[in-house]
This record gives structure tokens, sequence and C-alpha cells, in this order.
């Protein structure tokens, strides 16, 4: 065998490798279900005591790859941007994660609804006292809010400029920053506002009322846009564990009905 045909045929098998390879790789990916998300973020996801994840958009995750038959992957990635840049990216199939849908995340994402019902208001967080002369989200000049990052919260508060934003990836950090006066309030959603008020009395709310754009349709699960199969099956497959009653059942379950 000349060096030309040697070279051929060396060529020919890395080829071979690499497409079967590849074809292992898409029929594992197949039969998985990436599900992207971040713990801290009770009652939706969170690490119990044995270290394990649990919480509603847990039970859903495993419900929903359970009915559609395949192997759950859960990939804690930290916070918000990055769970975005990893559905860009296809590292993930879909972000469960107490996602609102507001219709400027619907412009990049699909999302499908699984939970909540319509906000038209966000609950913005006190500890012990609200301060003196603050009755709305206007009377806050100067004063510093804890949003996270890239939250539907964050959009609601480019709408108030004179407010001093201080993001936080935690919605716990959050609450600590308020408890010892680092920051003056906290906008939340409402499930983790009624979590912190039931835990902590000494927590006091004002409500601010959301323009249309930013009002919520719910709660989603993010799938890329271009990806419309895996979309059409799982909103077909949430449609049925609602249908059973699974979903209810979880509501009840994490007291977030």
């Amino acid at each position: 065998m000349n060096f030309k045909t040697l070279l051929c045929t060396g060529i020919a098998v890395i080829v071979c490798f690499i497409f079967v390879q590849n074809f292992i790789s898409s029929n594992n990916r197949k039969d998985t279900l990436i599900i992207g998300t971040t713990a801290d973020y009770a009652p939706f996801v969170s690490i119990n005591a044995q270290g394990e994840y649990e919480g509603f958009d847990i039970d859903i995750a495993i419900q929903l790859a359970e009915k559609m038959g395949k192997q759950l992957i859960i990939k804690d990635l930290g916070s918000m941007s990055p769970l975005f840049i990893s559905l860009e990216q296809e590292t993930i199939d879909a972000i469960i994660w107490g996602l609102s849908i507001t219709q400027e995340r619907l412009e990049k994402v699909i999302l499908i609804r699984y939970q909540g019902e319509y906000t038209t208001s966000y609950p913005l967080i006190f500890w012990k006292n609200i301060p003196e002369k603050i009755s709305t989200i206007q009377d806050m000049q100067n004063m510093t809010v804890c949003v996270e990052a890239g939250s539907s919260q964050d959009a609601v508060l480019n709408n108030y400029p004179f407010i001093n934003k201080k993001y936080k990836e935690r919605v716990d950090d959050a609450l600590l920053d308020i408890q010892y006066a680092k920051a003056d309030a906290a906008l939340v959603e409402p499930a983790i506002a009624r979590k912190f008020k039931n835990k902590y009395p000494e927590i006091q709310v004002i409500d601010v009322p959301l323009a249309p754009k930013d009002q919520v349709q719910g709660i989603g699960i993010a799938i890329k846009q271009s990806n419309i199969n895996l979309a059409e099956e799982i909103q077909k497959n949430i449609m049925a564990l609602q249908q059973e009653g699974v979903i209810t059942q979880l509501e009840q379950k994490w007291n977030i009905s």
C-alpha cells in the first residue's frame, strides 16, 4: 500500500469515526431532556439537606420527562444570563425556572405556560418598616432596590430611572441586603414574596402596578424559537399533565397555588 492510499484510508477512517460519534451523540440526545435551571429560588428550585434538587419546577421537569419517555438531566447554570446563552447554543433543551411570560421574552423565545395567572403588579418588599412618606414606587427617589439581573422585575425597574438598581444573583441575597440595610427594598415575584412573608412576618409590601408591556401571562418553559418540534411535544405533554390534575397537585404540594 503506497502512501497516498494509506492517507486516503486514514482520512476515511477518521470521517467514519466522526460520523459514528455524531450519530451516537444525536441518538443519546433524543433519549434525554436537558433542563436548565438555577437553585436558590424556592419554592421553584432549591437544594435540600441531602444535596438534592427539589421544588415545584423540579417536580414539573420530572413529570414532563416521564411523559415524554426521556431521561431527565438537570443543569444548574447559576443565573439567568447563562441559562439563555445555553438555550441559544442548544447545550440545554429548555429552561424551567419560574420564568415570567412577558411580551419582551415572547419576542426572543418560545414560552409554554404551565402555571400562574395574569399578573398586573409586582411586590416591592421592605424589612420591618416602609420608610416614612413612601406609599408608591414613585416616592422612592434615589433609593436602592435589589433585583435579579435580566429578570422581568429588572425590566420593570427600567421604567423608574430615579431608582438605584442593585443586582443580586439570588433572591435570598436580596433579602439579606434589605435585612441589613444594604438596600431599601427588593422587587420580586409574587410567589417569592408570599414565601418570604410566611417565613418572616417583618416583611412589608407595596404593590408596583405593571404597564401593559410588562404584565405577566403566567410562568413558562423557555425553548429556542427554531426548536418547533420540541416545543410542540412539550406543549402536548404539559396539557396532558394539566388535564390529569398533576400540576394542580404540585401547586398544592409547594404552596404556590
